[in-house]
């Protein structure tokens, strides 16, 4: 059993019936040359392996498109030594009324933060569509074995141009079921992963296009990492 498991594992217990079994479901191979490529850059990678505990990742977090309200918040990761090792990771998703309640994260080498990105994701399209989130949950699992896009990209950090890869999915878009949901189906994912970049998680986005091809989108998230703060204490959370 991998390190990789166990904590896999101990998410999936702290979480139950939430989408952070996803990191679950990916660890029931055995041996980690069975995992794709894209379930290993954005389940399996030792994202944290950069980070000196303690300190804060953070992440800017915006809402914009047709459909709903927008809004600008921020999202914090709180990581901290636990022991003799790291990490011990605690997670702030958003303020107010749009927060997730969110376990703390013993001996994490993955970073959450892309955990809660997709809790916060399933929600709403459970939200939106009245369906169940596990089958939302399912569908993005499927997709990243079989189905996901990988390719190598740049991102630009404090000056620097620094190699990354991409991840780009479609769950709903190849689903025999999509007629249920069909105004959702053309959903989007984008992770933008860079192993200089401090946690590992550049970039996040979502995108739902509007009804014809020209049309502004009808919702769209991104999750952009910020910076870093040295202790986890003096971090503030400042939503516009």
């Amino acid at each position: 059993m991998t390190p990789y498991t166990l904590t896999v594992r101990r998410l999936a217990a702290l979480a139950a019936g939430s989408v952070l079994a996803l990191a679950a479901l990916a660890a029931q191979a055995a041996d980690p040359s069975q995992f794709s490529r894209a379930e290993t850059l954005v389940f399996v990678e030792r994202h944290l392996a950069n980070v000196k505990a303690p300190t804060t990742l953070r992440y800017s977090f915006v809402k914009s498109g047709t459909l709903e309200t927008g809004f600008s918040d921020e999202v914090r990761v709180d990581v901290a030594t636990s022991g003799k090792t790291c990490c011990l990771v605690k997670g702030s998703f958003l303020s107010g009324e749009r927060a997730l309640k969110l376990p703390e994260i013993p001996d994490a080498e993955s970073n959450p933060v892309i955990l809660y990105f997709l809790e916060h994701d399933i929600r709403d399209m459970q939200r939106l569509t009245k369906g169940r989130s596990v089958y939302y949950q399912k569908r993005i699992r499927m997709t990243m074995v079989n189905e996901a896009q990988v390719r190598d990209t740049t991102v630009s950090w404090q000056g620097r141009t620094l190699p990354a890869q991409e991840v780009t999915l479609t769950p709903y878009q190849t689903d025999p079921a999509r007629s249920r949901y069909e105004r959702f189906s053309n959903k989007r994912y984008t992770f933008v992963l860079a192993k200089d970049v401090p946690g590992g998680v550049y970039q996040i986005r979502t995108v739902m296009s509007g009804a014809q091809a020209g049309d502004p989108a009808m919702i769209e998230e991104v999750m952009t990492f910020t910076g870093t703060a040295a202790d986890p204490t003096t971090a503030t959370t400042t939503p516009r």
